[in-house]
């Protein structure tokens, strides 16, 4: 379920420190998230020692996105807010830069989701897009995501100006199920 012929997501291992580092400290991609400095290794070795793989439980869900047969490292995907009350989550991908265009997000979304809906039971799945960011946004709508709002002057670029944030957001199922 969490693989297909090029792809697998897997667990967070330790080992995965010095990868999540050069992820991490990707300074291009910290518009797209709430970080605004460089993290030390130590700090991701400690968090990749004490990770709660729960989504329920920490709210989050971290899976390495590797290719299939090498293992090697392509990304990272993440479920974040994961709501076990109201069965949904967000989702952030990443694609290592020499691995983009490719495919490889579109088949990292398609894994999570069906991983989202068929493991965790979530009914939604959102995600959180700058205004302007085309590919994202093509991403999600190309997998059935549709555009539920727009904050203006929500989120900060690094040049000081402000520019609006995008919500997507796609049913997983018909109906909620239960707890």
């Amino acid at each position: 379920m969490l693989h297909s012929n090029r792809l697998h997501l897997r667990a967070l291992e330790p080992s995965d420190a010095d990868f999540m580092y050069e992820v991490e400290n990707d300074a291009e991609a910290w518009r797209y998230s709430d970080t605004i400095a460089p993290l030390s290794r130590k700090i991701l070795r400690d968090y990749a020692l004490t990770y709660d793989a729960d989504p329920f439980t920490a709210g989050q869900l971290r899976l390495i996105i590797t290719e299939e047969g090498s293992n090697k490292p392509v990304g990272i995907v993440d479920l974040y807010e994961v709501s076990q009350r109201h069965q949904r989550a967000f989702i952030g991908i990443y694609i290592c830069k020499d691995f983009r265009g490719k495919g490889y997000a579109d088949e990292t979304l398609q894994l999570i989701e069906d991983y989202a809906h068929n493991t965790l039971h979530l009914h939604q799945l959102g995600s959180k897009i700058e205004d302007h960011y085309t590919k994202a946004e093509k991403l999600f709508q190309n997998r059935g995501y549709e555009l539920k709002g727009n904050l203006t002057d929500w989120l900060s670029t690094p040049d000081g100006k402000f520019v609006g944030m995008k919500l997507y957001t796609k049913q997983l199922s018909g109906k909620a199920k239960g707890c």
